[in-house]
C-alpha cells in the first residue's frame, strides 16, 4: 500500500515537478553544482515513477491511502497540468513574499497576498494529488 505525499503515483509526480523547477532557477543562475546534483535528483524520481508502473502493471492494481479532501472529475493529464500551476504558483508567491521582506519599507498587504496565493495553490496541489491516485487506482481496479 503506498502512501499520499510519501510514495504515491502524485507525490512522485510532485516531487519531479518541484525538483526540476529547482533545476530551472540553478541553471539559469548558471550554478553547475546544484544542477548537476539536481539532474541526479530528478533521474532517481523518473526510475521511481517507472518502477511504480512496472507494478502495477505486474499486480493489475495500485493500493494507496489518500488525503481525505474533496475534488473534481478530471483526467490524468488534466490533474497533472493543474499540479503544474499550482507548484509554479506555490514559488512565485514564496519568491514574491520573501522578496517583499527584504524591502526597506514592506508592503504587509502584499505579503498577506502572497500569503492568500500560496494557501490556495497548496490547497489546489493537495486536490490534484489526490485525484491523480483516485484515477490510477480506478484504471487498474
Amino acid at each position: 500500500m503506498r502512501v499520499t505525499n510519501i510514495d504515491t503515483l502524485s507525490a512522485l509526480f510532485d516531487r519531479l515537478i518541484t525538483e526540476r523547477i529547482k533545476w530551472y532557477f540553478f541553471n539559469k543562475e548558471n550554478n553547475q553544482e546544484k544542477t548537476s546534483h539536481q539532474t541526479i535528483v530528478i533521474e532517481e524520481i523518473k526510475t521511481r515513477i517507472d518502477k511504480l508502473f512496472s507494478e502495477c502493471l505486474e499486480s493489475k492494481e495500485y493500493l494507496y491511502l489518500n488525503e481525505q479532501r474533496t475534488f473534481n472529475e478530471n483526467s490524468i493529464v488534466e490533474e497533472l497540468e493543474d499540479l503544474i500551476i499550482n507548484d509554479i504558483n506555490i514559488g512565485e508567491a514564496d519568491r514574491a513574499r520573501l522578496e517583499e521582506t527584504t524591502k526597506e519599507n514592506p508592503s504587509i498587504d502584499k505579503m498577506v497576498i502572497n500569503e492568500k496565493r500560496l494557501r490556495k495553490a497548496n490547497e489546489g496541489r493537495a486536490r490534484n494529488k489526490n485525484k491523480i491516485d483516485q484515477l490510477l487506482y480506478k484504471t487498474f481496479k
